[in-house]
Order: C-alpha cells, then sequence, then structure tokens
C-alpha cells in the first residue's frame, strides 16, 4: 500500500487509512477475528468517505454545506487517528477485555461514518464536485515553473533613482549631507516595494560598515525587530532572548554608534514600532541610510517626520525642481505599477520562458488577464505560475478570465488576494498543506528552509517517492512554492539567500484559510482572543509582553499535534499535557534558572523537538520511548545528555550547543543525518572512531572547546579515520569553542581522503593546518565553501584549486608570509563570489579575466617597519563584478603608526584605479600571527 500523507483539505484521512491496513496486515497485531473485520469494513467505509472528500476538497470557494460537512469529516479522521495512537499499540491489544472496548469503540466510529455518507447524499454533496472546475494539474511532485520568481522585469529606473538618494557620499559634504538620511517607499501591496528595497539593499549595502534589512508586520512586535536588527549588525550573533526592549535599544544604539549603518524596515503597518527603533539611530549619522517600505501614507510621513524634526536637509538642489518620484519634503519614493509592456514581458517569461509560441486565443486570453492585474508584479507572477503549470489548458485560461471578470470594482489589494486565492486552489494536497502550514507562524517571520522541510515531514505531510527520501521531497514541494512567488527569499546584498517570508496578502490569505479548517489556532497577547474551535490541532501561541502574561485557557491539550510556543515561559502551558503531540517548538525566556523538559519520554508522538532559551534545559533520563523523533535541537546549555539517546531508531538530526559530552556508543545513531556539535575535546577516542559507522550522515559540525593537546591529537587522527568512510557527507566544519586557545595540529598526514560530494570543507583556525595546499582539495568537484589555514602558499598553489567550478567561498588563512605575489589567473575560479585572505603580508595578482563573478575581497595582514608597499593587489581593476574590499590592518613587531598610514594609503590609491565605486572599509587590528606556533606533526602509519 502506497505511503498516506495528512493534509490540511483531508484532514488525517491518509495517514489513518494506513494505519488501519497496518493493524490488518501486521503480524505484531494478532487480532480476534471480530475486531479485525470490524477494523476491515471501518477501512472500507473510510476509503469511500476519502474520495467523496477528494473531490469537494478541489473545489473552489465551496457553500457553507460543503464546508461544514469537509470539517466534520477531518475532525472524525482526527479522533480516530488519535484513538489508535492512543491505545490500538500492540502492547496494550493482549486482555479480551481490551479487544472488546476496541470492538465497541469501532462500532462507534462505523457508525458516526455511516452517518456523514448520508448527509453527503441527502445533501447531494456528490453535484458539487461533479460540477466543478479543477484548477489543480493533479500531479504527485511539483512541476517546473519556467523563469524565477524573482526576476526582475521594469525596476532599473526606480532602483537607480532610489540608488542616487541612498548612496553615501563620502568626503567634503558638509554637515547636513553627512547626517542620516530616512526613506519610505510607498505604494499598494504587490507593487514591488519589497523587491526594490532588496535590490538597493544587495547593491549599495557593501558600502556601509553595519547593515541589517528586517521584515515588520500588522502587529506591533519591536522586541522581534530590534533583535533581528542587532543579529544581522552583529553578524549573526542572536541577543538574549529576556532582554527588555530598553536593553536591546541601548545594546543596538551601542554598536551603531559612530558607523556607518544602513537599516532596511520592510512592510511597516503602524508607527508605534517606529517610535522605538527611532530611538537606536545615533546622531551624526556618517551618512547613514534608513530605507522603510510601507503601503499607508500616514506611516511613511511620520517615518520621515522624525528626519524632518531634526532640522536635516538632504535634498539635492539640482533635484527639486525635477521630476523624480520623490518629495523633497518629506523625502517619500512613490512606486508605480508596472507598465503594460513591463507587465507583458514579466507575464510571458513565466508561462513560456525565453521562446514563448501560443495562439492568438491565447494572446487576447493574457492581455486582458494582464490588464486585470493593474501592473502588480506580484499579481503578475502568482497568476503566471498557474498558467506555467498548464500552458495549454485552454480551459483553465477560460476559467481564470471568467473567474477574474466576474469580481468587478475590487481594489488593487483584494484583486491581489483574489488572484492568490485562484492560486491556492490550483495546488495539490500536499502543496496546500505546506503552504498553510506557514500560517502558524507570526506575519513577517523569516524562517529557514531546512527548518520548514524538517517540520513538514514531522508533520506526516510528505512521504518519500520515486526515489527520493522525505527530506527531499520536501526540499521540492519548498522550491516550487518559491516558484510560484508564494515564499518570498531573502535575498542580501552578497547575493546569499539566508532566509525566507511569506508577503503580506498571502499571509492573510492562507490565515484565513487555516482558520476556516481548523488546521492551525493561533493566539497572540496583542490580538482579540479569537473563537477557538473545540478541539485544537496545531496551536502557535505568542506572549512577549509581560503586561499580559497569563496562561491561555478554553481548549483541551490532548487533541494538539503541533504548539508552536515564543514568548515568557511563565504563559507556556504544561508541555505533558499534549499527550498527543508530534512537533514541539519553543522559544522562550523568564526568570527561571532552569526548564524541566524531563517529562517529554511520555509524548510518544514526538516526532520534532527544538528549543531556543537563555535558560538551562533538563532533559529526560531516559528517551528510548520515543521511538518516532527525528529531530533533536536544542539551543540553550543542557545539564546532561540522556544515556539512551543513542537508541532512538529514527533520529534524523541532532543539534546540542558546545562542550557537551555525548554517550558512548553514539555511531550507534545509523539514521543520523546531521550532526552538531561534536566536541572533540570532551568525547572519547572510541566515540570520536565510532562516527565512522554514521554511513547516513550529509552533515557534520565538530567543535574543540579547549585546547587539550595530547587528546586532540588521538581524536583528530580518530576523526580522519571516521571522516573516510562517510561515502554521503556533503558538509565538514570544524570550529574552534568560545574557550579554545590557540593551538595548531598539522593534518598534512591526517586528512588525505575526505569524501567526493563534499560541497561545505571548513577547518577553521585555530585547530588545523596544513603544510601546504593538499593537491586532493582540487578533485572535490562539488565544493562550494572552503575555508583552510596552510603554513605555507607558494606562487602556483592557488592553481590547484582554480578550476573548482562550484566554488563560491574561498577563505585562506596563511601562517608564513609570502615572498612573491600569489597570482590568480586568467581561467582562476569561475563562479567565486566571496574570497578571505589572510597573510602576514599581502601580495595578490589579478591577472584579467580571473575570478569574474568576485563581490567581496576581504583582507587581513601586517603593516612592517619601513616596508614599501608595491604590488599589495596588482590588477584589482579586473575585478570586474566586485562591489565590496573590507581591510584589516595588524601591526608587525617594531611597526608603528606611520607604517599603518602608508599601507592604508597605498590601498585607497590602489582602489581608486577600479571602474565601479566600491565600498572600502579600513579596520585596525593587534596584529595576524607571522610567526610558528608550536606544531604537533601527526603521522599515520
Amino acid at each position: 500500500m502506497e505511503a498516506q500523507m495528512m493534509s490540511s483539505s483531508l484532514g488525517a484521512m491518509g495517514s489513518l487509512l494506513g494505519k488501519l491496513h497496518t493493524q490488518l496486515i501486521s503480524p505484531e497485531h494478532q487480532l480476534p477475528k471480530s475486531l479485525k473485520n470490524g477494523i476491515a469494513h471501518l477501512k472500507q467505509d473510510l476509503e469511500e468517505l476519502n474520495s467523496f472528500l477528494v473531490d469537494l476538497s478541489r473545489l473552489e470557494g465551496p457553500n457553507a454545506m460543503v464546508k461544514r460537512w469537509m470539517n466534520e469529516v477531518r475532525e472524525l479522521s482526527y479522533d480516530m487517528e488519535d484513538y489508535i495512537d492512543n491505545t490500538m499499540s500492540s502492547n496494550m491489544m493482549a486482555s479480551r477485555q481490551m479487544n472488546k472496548e476496541i470492538l465497541s469503540v469501532v462500532k462507534k466510529f462505523r457508525n458516526l461514518v455511516k452517518q456523514a455518507r448520508e448527509r453527503h447524499e441527502r445533501y447531494e454533496l456528490w453535484s458539487w464536485a461533479s460540477n466543478s472546475f479543477c484548477l489543480a494539474d493533479g500531479q504527485d511532485l511539483p512541476s517546473t515553473v519556467k523563469g524565477k520568481a524573482t526576476e526582475l522585469v521594469g525596476i532599473g529606473e526606480s532602483k537607480g533613482e532610489l540608488i542616487k538618494w541612498l548612496k553615501p557620499f563620502i568626503g567634503n559634504i558638509g554637515e547636513a549631507g553627512g547626517r542620516l538620511k530616512v526613506v519610505s517607499i510607498l505604494g499598494p501591496a504587490g507593487v514591488g516595494k519589497s523587491t526594490l528595497a532588496q535590490e538597493v539593499y544587495r547593491e549599495i549595502g557593501g558600502q556601509f560598515e553595519r547593515r541589517a534589512f528586517v521584515r515588520a508586520s500588522r502587529v506591533p512586535d519591536a522586541r522581534r525587530l530590534l533583535r533581528s536588527m542587532i543579529s544581522q549588525v552583529q553578524r549573526h550573533q542572536r541577543p538574549p532572548c529576556g532582554l527588555p526592549v530598553q536593553e536591546l535599544v541601548d545594546n543596538l544604539r551601542t554598536h551603531l554608534q559612530q558607523k556607518r549603518y544602513f537599516v532596511v524596515i520592510d512592510g511597516l503597518w503602524e508607527t508605534t514600532s517606529w517610535d522605538i527603533i527611532k530611538s537606536v539611530f545615533p546622531e551624526g549619522g556618517r551618512c547613514s541610510r534608513v530605507l522603510i517600505t510601507t503601503d499607508i501614507l500616514e506611516v511613511a510621513l511620520e517615518c520621515c517626520d522624525y528626519q524632518s524634526n531634526a532640522s536635516v536637509t538632504w535634498a539635492p538642489e539640482c533635484m527639486l525642481d525635477s521630476d523624480y518620484h520623490f518629495d523633497a519634503q518629506v523625502g517619500i519614493f512613490k512606486m508605480e505599477p508596472l507598465s503594460t509592456d513591463d507587465s507583458m514581458e514579466l507575464f510571458f517569461n513565466r508561462v513560456f520562458g525565453s521562446n514563448p509560441k501560443f495562439s492568438e486565443q491565447l494572446t487576447k486570453h493574457s492581455e486582458e488577464i494582464i490588464k486585470k492585474c493593474s501592473g502588480l508584479p506580484l499579481a503578475t507572477i502568482i497568476i503566471a505560475s498557474v498558467f506555467a503549470c498548464q500552458p495549454d489548458n485552454s480551459e483553465l485560461w477560460s476559467h481564470i478570465k471568467e473567474r477574474l471578470f466576474s469580481r468587478n470594482n475590487l481594489s488593487s489589494e483584494d484583486l491581489l488576494k483574489e488572484i492568490i486565492g485562484l492560486s491556492y486552489y490550483s495546488l495539490s494536497q500536499q502543496l496546500k498543506t505546506c503552504l498553510l502550514y506557514l500560517s502558524l507562524y507570526p506575519e513577517g517571520y523569516t524562517f529557514l528552509k531546512t527548518d520548514l522541510v524538517k517540520q513538514w515531514t514531522a508533520e506526516g505531510f510528505i512521504s518519500a517517492v520515486e526515489g527520493k527520501c522525505a527530506n527531499e521531497v520536501s526540499e521540492c514541494y519548498f522550491d516550487e512554492l518559491v516558484s510560484r512567488g508564494l515564499v518570498q527569499p531573502n535575498i542580501n546584498f552578497a547575493d546569499e539567500v539566508m532566509f525566507y517570508t511569506v508577503h503580506s496578502s498571502i499571509f492573510e490569505v492562507i490565515r484565513r484559510k487555516s482558520i476556516e479548517d481548523n488546521f492551525t489556532t493561533v493566539i497572540d497577547y496583542s490580538e482579540t482572543a479569537p473563537m477557538l474551535s473545540a478541539k485544537v490541532r496545531r496551536l502557535s501561541l505568542s506572549f512577549s509582553n509581560a503586561k499580559y502574561v497569563a496562561k491561555p485557557e478554553g481548549f483541551t491539550l490532548l487533541p494538539v499535534r503541533s504548539l508552536t510556543f515564543y514568548g515568557l515561559v511563565e504563559c507556556l502551558p504544561s508541555i505533558m499535557g499534549f499527550k498527543l503531540l508530534r512537533v514541539l517548538n519553543l522559544e522562550f525566556w523568564g526568570d527561571r534558572k532552569e526548564f524541566d523538559l524531563s517529562g517529554i519520554y511520555i509524548l510518544f508522538q514526538l516526532r520534532y523537538v527544538r528549543v531556543t532559551t537563555d535558560v538551562i534545559i533538563k532533559l529526560p533520563v531516559k528517551m528510548r520511548e520515543l521511538k518516532y523523533l527525528e529531530t533533536l535541537e536544542i539551543y540553550a546549555n543542557i545539564l546532561t545528555v540522556p544515556s539512551d539517546i543513542v537508541n532512538l531508531p529514527k533520529l534524523l538530526h541532532l543539534h546540542l550547543q558546545e562542550d557537551i559530552k555525548l554517550p558512548d556508543y553514539v555511531g550507534h545513531l545509523r539514521s543520523l543525518r546531521t550532526l552538531q556539535s561534536f566536541d572533540l575535546s570532551s568525547n572519547s577516542e572510541e566515540n570520536v572512531q565510532s562516527l565512522g559507522e554514521m554511513t547516513n550522515l550529509h552533515g557534520l559540525h565538530i567543535s574543540c572547546s579547549t585546547a587539550l593537546s595530547g587528546r586532540l591529537e588521538r581524536n583528530l587522527i580518530a576523526l580522519a579515520s571516521s571522516i573516510g568512510k562517510l561515502g554521503n557527507l556533503k558538509s565538514l566544519t570544524l570550529a574552534p569553542g568560545v574557550s579554545c586557545t590557540s593551538i595548531y595540529t598539522d593534518c598534512s598526514n591526517i586528512v588525505s581522503s575526505p569524501p567526493i560530494f563534499l560541497e561545505k570543507f571548513e577547518l577553521l583556525p585555530p585547530i588545523c593546518i596544513f603544510s601546504k595546499l593538499p593537491e586532493w582539495i582540487g578533485q572535490l568537484q562539488k565544493l562550494c565553501i572552503l575555508k583552510i589555514v596552510v603554513r605555507e602558499l607558494r606562487r602556483d598553489d592557488i592553481n590547484k584549486i582554480a578550476g573548482l567550478q562550484e566554488l563560491t567561498v574561498l577563505s585562506l588563512y596563511v601562517r608564513q608570509p609570502t615572498a612573491e605575489s600569489i597570482i590568480f589567473n586568467s581561467t582562476a575560479f569561475p563562479v567565486l563570489k566571496y574570497l578571505t585572505f589572510r597573510c602576514g603580508v599581502l601580495r595578490l595578482a589579478f591577472q584579467a579575466e580571473a575570478i569574474p563573478n568576485l563581490r567581496r575581497l576581504r583582507l587581513e595582514f601586517n603593516a612592517h617597519r619601513g616596508e614599501q608597499y608595491v604590488n599589495m593587489l596588482a590588477g584589482i581593476e579586473h575585478l570586474l563584478n566586485l562591489q565590496e574590499v573590507a581591510v584589516r590592518i595588524g601591526e608587525a613587531p617594531g611597526a608603528d603608526e606611520s607604517d599603518k598610514m602608508a599601507a592604508e594609503s597605498l590601498l585607497k590609491d590602489t582602489i581608486s584605479k577600479h571602474s565601479r565605486h566600491l565600498s572600502f572599509s579600513i579596520q585596525r587590528a593587534d596584529s595576524f600571527d607571522e610567526e610558528y606556533v608550536p606544531i604537533f606533526s601527526l603521522k599515520i602509519l
């Protein structure tokens, strides 16, 4: 029997049928004949009911009667599965009395199913399904949508104008010109404000010393915005969870002091948060910039008035009388919809790709649909993505055209929501479910792809198909939602997709639909308490304000399958009451020193546990009973790791903080795909060797909390042996812990044959060092990220890795100063974007066409006494796509301030030769080591 999945439209019907099938055929369940027959008949009845439910789930906007019947059947399926999970397990079906009780319940369920079937016939619900048009294409796996939802059309002129206003002017610009400048992008939902802000951020973000891009929401949440800003300003180091808002403000203000910064606040709906956030910006902005996007004129005016009240005049006189979109008084950029030509280009590229071929009839339909989208890029992308999956389906074109033109006098925002609804109904059952799950998170929340796909799998939304594991299928579904424009990537100034988010209009549609289906229930302290369903299945609680400290009431904990909590620990309900919990996602703070999670061992259905807090976590002594657990991620200090964690048969992802000693025989976790962090300092040599038994491992993060040379030597040798056995490994990181002192161990003879499928290979200082750049690195053709320390780098050594076709990030730390220039040849590193180079002496040379895609160059070296700086960066003008150069200059023994100034001066002169206006920053450092520290040379026989 095919694996059955849970879905928002069908409830637990899929997984319920699968479990009933297992009860009938499993040799573990020796059922009496009467009970076996009862279950078989119940299964047959449910299969018929399921077929009705599938047909009705394809309807667009079903009426109240259909919705009510579907909700009743979904709830019935949940209740049945809950009963099976609670009662019908192999260890509870031995006694005759228990079997009689179960048979009685089975009869009761059959009677309820019969009643549902009779209502379906009585109300002739079948007629709705037979007379409806189905938007979905019915494919099990997502189809490929042409083009990208992030492709840019018609934005160039607006981007250019906005950059002119925001680009920092460095030099003798006068007092006003150097102060903080605040600009608001104003326009209707879906017009492309966020896209424009992202493009500007990517283009000029590198020219600022500190930068952050944060997402706001309708619900004021200054705490979340401030924490997000701090984590970006401090290079992704999140502040403690429980800091009061004023401490967050003070923290951020300190980090922005005397810095040139660029902050983007995307999607601001109200001024309450702005009143708090504006206080973080120090006086004397040093050409700093704040960019805000909003749908609301009053918000735009209020934010820009903040600047006006500071008596800052920043509109260049040459622009005051021009046709620019800016109002020189308040600094508002009014974003206009796309032109008809740009809309058509965007639409046709999405539907037909680069070589469109279509009939005259489709051309006419297209023009009318494009006109209806009113020049909104988001509406155009989303509706075009529906057609892209079935471009030759003429009925689909006619249906959507008729649907859109039947809704007259809609505002642009309501029209956008109508189009989002059409896109939703065009999705498969699994894609609908995955999309609705995002309603558990707050509006404006940014999330990682890896976190979300783990939760989808844990919930049972997705199973393995066609040779792909469930995790890989989940990633395909996620990519499809991005491709359709329903999930937006946050692309930063370095062209990296770090996080994803959901547009506010899309969020509003899926939140409403999710509530209708009783798929998720969200309770937020700042909103009116919602009308709760009798049985809550997936619950999200947000209580971040001390004024509202109260545990939610009015619902039963038992049926809850997923709990997401953010806020004060005092508001968190007792976890032990959620007997059927599958997903537990907690981020909390409070006055407690310790939080007891030891009772979760009785939550037998748990699949996913993630905890983020500053409080010490107490885990159960034993976890063996959590036989379904797939993910355990604790971003907090823990007292001890349960000794029997190594016996969890389905554990896929284990993430613990540094300095944690894992139990012996950790290699028994053969199902594990990712492990972070495994501490070389605290774990035994035998445990390190056992890592080689984890042949399913894809990601391994090793830490070293203390530098105990004897144990470290032995463990590194054992580690190298283990890594050689991990043929599926794609990511390997060895990083020092916070308390690790400097100790370099020569790994030249230790690591010699890493897995050939490695994509990320990071051996960070000060743990491992290679005497020279290893030859075998050039054989890792899948490698995307390489960070490595070498004792010596010769002139042509770089050629060993220059041909890596996938390498985008390279960090080279060289201990011995180079005597001659390191040359990057014309064919070197075709896709490299980020290069970090640290060496006591800087001598790099770039030939024409070398590193054609390099965006960011980070350099660290020492100034030397009396040195004549020549050929430090020869040929930098050949790096045509370079955007940012960041330099740190240390001080070699005997050097003084004049030597540093000489190095700085030459660097500035060299970089000024570049044709682009590069972001250039210089920081002073104490010193970068040029002498050898004691190296323990290890030999393997």
